[in-house]
């Protein structure tokens, strides 16, 4: 059994493993981080601090897909009491009195507990729900009264939470006129306020310390039978969960095959109809197969707009192709409209035959996350993301074989014949890949790969 916590700058790594021995501490928890960690039944997770504004946060369901099986997940003092609260029918378990606040909605904002960090988890600012419980001790130590207590924390609230500094705090309350009554309180004591969210911190810690059950809400798990796992959990399994020694998830290898393969495609045709049709009892792919199956759920070219063909036929294929043809690319082109049907796969085990395990994929995608690395090292603000597109897009249709020239259609249909949305979800994919593609087999040098980065 592991345990994993999730901190920063509510309590610091030394007091946490003082009082969790063999505790492993990770930074403030941000959306991927759970499934990076591989965890299984009878590990613990305790979640204290997270990320919201500079990067995505951790997912509910991200939290529910450990649930599910027999992770167990504790929150605690900022976004761990925030997404325990929400998710204690479920079976995350919440622990301290700013869980509890949260539970009963006597608290009901993200701004509560926010703080502005660093990036190493240093706290910059105030939360919240420390200065209202050092301004409601101060009015249970006869300082102050209630009503300006109250008074006091609304006029804190009034602050921004990347604001909410000692300093800027001193010049709001002077401003509304109630210094005289902070200076009564006398919060600060030693520097800060009294800290709920590390008592909190510390209470949860010892919990799992001890290794005593909290509530029976732990073992509410019955939910997991039921279809909650939408196409955005699929992704994230994909997008996050390590699938190779060096760590690397299945997403990024597959989309490296489908854009860089020349025989992809075909692969991707079969695997696509293969899911199909075997979804309809049809276990042998030829033309009468797929029209049975169009058939069934009404698609009939020959209904279709003008529009609507153009949509996923070239111009040529709409005059030259026969008509088994026109509506095999049509079913294979339009398979991932909907990501509800679980058609892309998410690890190489339902991929299958569509992955090709004898290419060195896994050697060309390191090699191009070590020239991205690269790159914005030498040059910080040049990441992938400022890529010149239509770069990209002229590789691209170099090594699909198209002409520079060639029309949207021809481009969206060459896409969606490798799984790809549009050839604009092509470029954006090919982002990650572009600086390694041009390095790799040459004897380019890490900055002319920067240099790639910077046009």
């Amino acid at each position: 059994m592991s345990t994993h916590v999730f901190a920063g700058p509510t309590i610091a790594p030394a007091r946490i493993t003082s009082i969790l021995p063999g505790a492993v501490v990770h930074l403030p928890v941000q959306h991927g981080d759970l499934l990076r960690l591989l965890l299984k039944a009878g590990d613990r997770v305790l979640i204290i601090d997270g990320l919201w504004h500079q990067s995505a946060p951790v997912r509910h369901k991200e939290i529910l897909m450990l649930l599910a099986k027999g992770v167990a997940v504790y929150g605690a003092s900022s976004m761990g009491a925030l997404r325990a609260a929400e998710l204690a029918p479920y079976g995350m378990v919440g622990i301290g009195r700013i869980y509890r606040a949260f539970r009963s909605g006597l608290l009901d904002a993200d701004d509560d507990v926010a703080v502005l960090q660093e990036p190493d988890g240093r706290a910059l600012t105030q939360a919240l729900v420390n200065l209202r419980a050092a301004f409601e001790r101060a009015a249970d130590a006869g300082r102050i009264t209630e009503p300006e207590a109250q008074a006091l924390t609304e006029t804190a609230r009034r602050l921004p939470y990347g604001r909410r500094t000692r300093t800027a705090l001193g010049r709001l309350i002077a401003d509304r006129s109630l210094d005289d009554i902070y200076r009564r309180a006398d919060i600060w004591g030693c520097g800060t306020p009294h800290d709920l969210k590390r008592e909190d911190a510390e209470a949860a810690l010892r919990v799992l310390a001890g290794d005593r059950s909290t509530t029976a809400e732990a073992t509410a798990t019955g939910w997991a039978k039921e279809p909650w796992q939408t196409s955005f959990v699929r992704y994230w399994s994909a997008a996050f969960t390590p699938a190779t020694r060096n760590g690397l998830p299945f997403l990024p290898l597959l989309q490296h095959q489908q854009l860089y393969d020349p025989a992809f495609p075909q692969r991707w045709r079969t695997h696509v109809l293969s899911r199909l049709l075997a979804a309809d009892g049809q276990h042998t792919i030829h033309v009468a197969a797929v029209e049975d199956f169009a058939a069934r759920r009404g698609l009939a070219p020959a209904d279709l707009t003008h529009e609507q063909l153009a949509y996923w036929l070239t111009v040529h294929e709409r005059s030259h192709a026969d008509p088994g043809e026109r509506l095999i690319r049509l079913v294979v082109r339009s398979a991932r409209l909907d990501d509800a049907w679980p058609v892309y796969p998410v690890s190489r085990a339902e991929a299958g035959p569509l992955f090709n395990a004898e290419l060195p994929t896994e050697d060309h995608v390191l090699h191009a996350l070590r020239a991205n690395a690269t790159a914005l090292a030498e040059h910080p603000g040049h990441s992938t993301v400022h890529l010149a597109p239509d770069r990209i897009a002229a590789r691209l249709l170099g090594h699909w074989g198209l002409p520079a020239g060639a029309g949207a259609d021809e481009r969206d249909a060459a896409a969606r014949d490798r799984g790809l949305r549009n050839f604009l979800s092509a470029v954006e994919t090919d982002r990650a890949f572009y600086l390694g593609a041009l390095t790799r087999g040459s004897s380019a040098t890490s900055t002319g790969a920067s240099t790639s980065a910077r046009t």
